[in-house]
């Protein structure tokens, strides 16, 4: 059995072909390159990339897996969160292949899809309840996981997503888009402590919009005294960081125990964070937590993540969409 998987959430045009947790392909168009100049996601932009290139996306997927559309047992979109012209296109798309082809249609939840990730080529059974933790660009969540069709939201950012603040922070810095690579890239330990950042936790969930202030306010009170250094720069933005991967680790590890859950799961584009990846396992360690994170490769929004969870909940829960499913931004 296959399934194909489709995500167009925001900038990633990605198809993909996954037969239980094995990937057999996955091919990704970006137009990350149009969007740099904006320090951001342009939405008309994103969703253009993907109409012109979700045919020859999804046929170069089929052809890598060397498989054929016949061969497909269940087509699976991203229909929420995400952009809605984006979410459209990737939506309408599965649909009509699985009208024309008589194959059943499955919408996913781009979230869920993020937590699915560390399973992707993944030998083992996936362990379960867990605690999943999803921090991207637009997303900073923890969910108590009792199955992938049984999730509960525990905690979330009350203003903006850690990914953003990364990107915001960069940008301020003249650093480049996105911003959580050129960051983690600086991030030195020793200085980790140079400045006192506070990063807010709010119950189980986040806040993320006092520490960017303070961050480019620390920043402009320096260069008013003189030209900022490379190593007050490194000072600053890695102080930022640990600030920031420890409050995402502490909550994380406070909802397991909360609900006395030995095993986490983590996906989306932050946890490619090496200093994050590294606290997470430090921490897993002290607790005798089984900590579960995405090869980096599929860190990003891919279809992967799609196609595998759509895998599991068609093939062991026998769960379908109706073809009346409409995209969900929030």
């Amino acid at each position: 059995m296959y399934s194909l998987g489709i995500e167009t959430s925001c900038d990633e045009t990605s198809c993909a072909v996954v037969s239980g947790q094995r990937v057999r392909s996955v091919v990704t168009v970006s137009s990350l390159n149009y969007h740099k100049r904006y320090g951001g996601v342009i939405p008309e932009i994103a969703t253009r990339n993907h109409l012109q290139f979700i045919d020859s996306v999804c046929c170069q997927a089929l052809k890598k897996a060397r498989v054929r559309l016949h061969d497909i047992s269940v087509i699976a979109a991203t229909y929420r969160p995400g952009l809605r012209g984006a979410l459209v296109i990737g939506v309408n798309f599965a649909k009509a292949l699985s009208v024309s082809c008589k194959i059943p249609f499955l919408g996913v939840n781009h979230l869920h899809a993020h937590l699915f990730s560390p399973f992707l080529d993944y030998p083992k059974k996936i362990p379960l309840p867990c605690i999943g933790l999803v921090v991207s660009g637009g997303h900073t969540d923890i969910f108590l996981v009792k199955d992938f069709d049984d999730i509960t939201l525990l905690g979330e950012t009350r203003d903006d997503a850690c990914g953003e603040v990364y990107d915001k922070i960069a940008r301020s810095f003249g650093l480049g888009y996105p911003g959580g690579g050129y960051i983690d890239a600086l991030y030195q330990a020793q200085w980790a402590d140079s400045y006192r950042f506070r990063c807010p936790r709010i119950g189980l969930g986040f806040s993320f919009s006092g520490i960017k202030t303070a961050v480019i306010y620390k920043k402009m009170e320096l260069e008013k005294a003189h030209r900022l250094t490379r190593d007050e720069t490194i000072k600053i933005l890695s102080s930022f960081q640990e600030s920031v991967v420890t409050t995402l680790v502490e909550n994380v590890f406070a909802a397991a125990a909360a609900h006395k859950i030995k095993t986490i799961i983590c996906g989306g584009g932050v946890t490619a964070n090496l200093r994050l990846r590294s606290c997470l396992n430090e921490k897993a360690k002290e607790t005798g937590t089984r900590l579960y994170v995405p090869q980096k490769r599929y860190t990003a929004d891919n279809a992967a993540m799609v196609a595998g969870l759509a895998f599991y909940l068609y093939n062991d829960k026998k769960n379908t969409s109706s073809l009346d499913l409409e995209v969900e931004t929030n």
